[in-house]
């Protein structure tokens, strides 16, 4: 399902866990964001901040585009996993087995196995102490009507981040501190 690119600010108006999905020539990565805020209405604009040390950084930086996935409660070890792990040590979309597919507006892979992909072109970029600031257009909204249609459904059980190796799903606080670099979850 198509949606509205204005709709972008109530799709994530309770500020859930994203994955960053980014590409640089052939190399893809894919980590997760908590930092991020939509920015404007009129053109539709969401701000997202990155360490300037993560490879994800460099290649929005380089590609000028990347993709924000809203991912589900199925996908709790994957985002912990990707949070520790290094797109430089492997190829964490492949070593997780995520589903992909190429992106229409945008050159990373959106992340099909979510519940919703926002396509975004980088805009400004600017500097705000030690972590860039990175303004995106959002290009297109791809959502699954299963869990997204006028709003999240209420089996849309997204994840929050909680600090530390914390998240919360609904009212449930989940401890995935046993998901440590060098971790394989099971596919």
């Amino acid at each position: 399902m198509i949606v509205p690119n204005i709709k972008f600010s109530e799709l994530l108006v309770t500020h859930p866990v994203l994955l960053l999905s980014s590409r640089s020539g052939r190399s893809n990565t894919v980590a997760p964001l908590t930092w991020y805020m939509p920015v404007s209405l009129d053109p539709p604009l969401i701000a997202i901040s990155l360490k300037p040390s993560a490879l994800s950084w460099r290649y929005v930086r380089e590609s000028g585009d990347f993709i924000l996935a809203v991912p589900g409660e199925s996908m709790l070890k994957a985002v912990q996993f990707c949070g520790v792990h290094s797109g430089r040590d492997m190829d964490k979309i492949h070593h997780l087995g995520l589903q992909t597919a190429w992106g229409k507006a945008a050159s990373p892979l959106m992340l099909t196995g979510c519940m919703a992909n926002i396509e975004c072109r980088t805009r400004d970029i600017h500097q705000t102490g030690a972590r860039p600031l990175i303004v995106g257009e959002i290009l297109s909204i791809y959502a699954d009507e299963i869990f997204y249609k006028d709003g999240w459904r209420p089996n849309a059980r997204l994840i929050y981040y909680a600090g530390g190796n914390r998240y919360r799903i609904d009212n449930e606080i989940i401890d995935m501190g046993h998901i440590r670099p060098g971790y394989v979850p099971p596919i």
